[in-house]
């Protein structure tokens, strides 16, 4: 199922839980999920590090954006990558804070595309990886 995770500054938990239900909806909706398989999908909230990286070099968000969302999931397509990006900039965007310089733009009237300030990263999940709670029937415990 479905695993996400949003690398955001701080975010109340007002909003985390808009956000998540939000997410959620967009999940089943553009990955074709059924309602019941709500449940199986994991968001987790991120306060990004400062660097990521062995050297450190690397930021956990990439430079121009506001927030990361990476998004883990099995058979993901490009159409169902774009259906998601779109859809996620159009609603989470606006719930989340925005980084200083995007606040005094939108207070002087500076339109911007919602796109350029989420960074998505999607990732296949392996066939092997599922549910972690599932048990192999075939092995027995010692």
């Amino acid at each position: 199922m479905p695993y996400l995770r949003l690398y955001s500054r701080e975010v109340s938990i007002e909003q985390k839980r808009v956000i998540a239900q939000s997410l959620i909806e967009i999940t089943l909706r553009t990955f074709h999920l059924r309602p019941e398989e709500c449940n199986q999908i994991t968001i987790q909230f991120i306060p990004p590090p400062q660097v990521s990286g062995v050297d450190g070099s690397q930021p956990a968000i990439p430079l121009g954006a506001d927030f990361m969302l990476e998004v883990m999931a099995h058979h993901l397509t490009e159409a169902k990558e774009r259906a998601f990006a779109k859809e996620a900039a159009a609603i989470i965007v606006p719930l989340v804070p925005l980084q200083p310089r995007r606040l005094i733009a939108r207070l002087l009237g500076v339109k911007t595309d919602p796109r350029q300030q989420i960074a998505l990263q999607f990732t296949e999940l392996s066939p092997a990886i599922s549910d972690p709670f599932v048990v192999d029937p075939d092995r027995r415990a010692a």
